[in-house]
């Protein structure tokens, strides 16, 4: 039986791309400087915002003009370690220093590693690189992206180092997600949730007929469509699940007449499902009297006195002038 050979320059050339699959990008350690904060409302001593109590915060400034941008954000379990993803397709990983009292301090050993194509090569533009949601999973990472709306899949390196991506779900393409205000919070369910194992993806302002924020529930099987309710001109950002199951999204909103402002909604995990309309329970609300920028990250994880506690990354959309990066960490205390 005649059996094709393929040719030697074709083998040699399918050879460097799975190697290039199997190498992790390499760390570009930066250099990070910080102010702390140490107060959340302006001109007061009050720390409570709604149902959180602030702990302490960071200013975070770097002279590498490839720092900013900051969406996605991932703390690990026991609140040492931030990683985030920005929206030019790079990922930061740095410990997190803290003083006698627990507060953040500063965020010393921080590299840059690049959320490459799967040659390895960087993205051109925003059309591909517009990284925005972080989910984190043992040594698997999770990114979601605007624009061409899609999850990807990373396996981390021993450094910590995203591998090549890989779709980690089906298509959203039929789904007609809005552009460039698409899938900008990302969140995976654990064990125990009604979609424990899936993505619950949610969409920054493409909405649905009734005016709501269009979610999913995402998989390698499928995708299912619900909504969560939009009020008050405020855009979600990010989401991400509490320690006890609950969801948790992170929202802002923008404009002349409002100001600046973000809220934190809370959901009970059982309430996911399939068309439904989620409308959540406000833990915090803060504006312009407030220390607070554009709030585009969030994550949570558990002290070792058991409570939990809530931190937000902003985006200064590389405009360093007006925007600041500030990192800041809450107690949830009802």
């Amino acid at each position: 039986m005649y059996r094709p050979v393929l040719p030697i320059h074709k083998l040699l050339l399918a050879v460097a791309m799975l190697a290039a699959l199997s190498v992790p990008s390499r760390a570009e350690p930066i250099t990070l400087t910080s102010d702390p904060i140490g107060y959340f409302h302006i001109g007061s001593s009050d720390n409570r915002a709604g149902k959180l109590v602030f702990s302490g915060g960071l200013e975070i400034r770097s002279d590498d003009e490839r720092f900013g941008g900051l969406s996605g954000l991932r703390i690990s379990s026991d609140g040492n370690r931030l990683r985030a993803v920005s929206d030019t397709a790079y990922w930061l990983s740095a410990d997190i220093a803290r003083d006698e009292k627990g507060a953040l301090s500063g965020l010393p050993d921080a590299a840059l590693f690049c959320l490459c194509r799967q040659d390895g090569t960087r993205y051109g533009s925003k059309h591909w690189g517009d990284s925005e949601g972080l989910e984190i999973d043992g040594d698997t990472a999770y990114v979601s992206f605007e624009r061409l709306n899609r999850i990807n899949r990373y396996q981390l390196g021993k450094d910590g180092s995203p591998g090549a991506p890989v779709q980690a779900t089906v298509s959203f393409k039929p789904l007609n997600v809005a552009y460039n205000e698409g899938l900008e919070a990302l969140a995976l369910a654990p064990a125990g949730s009604p979609v424990a194992g899936r993505f619950v993806a949610i969409a920054e302002e493409s909405l649905n007929a009734a005016g709501n924020n269009r979610a999913f529930v995402a998989s390698k099987k499928g995708i299912e469509e619900f909504a969560v309710t939009r009020s008050d001109d405020y855009s979600i950002t990010d989401a991400t699940f509490l320690p006890d199951g609950d969801l948790v999204v992170l929202e802002r909103r923008f404009g002349l007449s409002v100001g600046i402002g973000m809220r934190i909604r809370r959901f009970d995990a059982a309430s996911i499902a399939p068309g439904a309309t989620l409308k959540g329970e406000v833990l915090a609300e803060a504006g312009l009297s407030s220390r607070i920028d554009n709030m585009e990250g969030i994550s949570a994880w558990r002290d070792g006195e058991g409570r939990t506690r809530i931190v937000l990354i902003s985006d200064d959309n590389f405009n360093r002038r007006l925007q600041r990066t500030l990192l800041l960490e809450f107690v949830l205390d009802e």
